[in-house]
């Protein structure tokens, strides 16, 4: 190996404790669920609302 290069392996995984299960294939639930073609409107509005106070 060279002296800056590194090399690591993933030891760990993260489960949650109410379903004993992780994201992996499966993804991450969005806060607001809408189609995936739709999701930057969804998202665009709320973020504007909470910065405007």
């Amino acid at each position: 190996m060279h002296p800056h290069l590194e090399a690591t392996v993933p030891v760990g995984r993260a489960i949650n404790p109410v379903s004993s299960t992780n994201w992996e294939g499966s993804g991450a639930q969005p806060d607001i669920p809408c189609a995936a073609a739709d999701f930057l409107a969804h998202a665009h509005a709320p973020a504007l609302a909470r910065l405007a106070g």
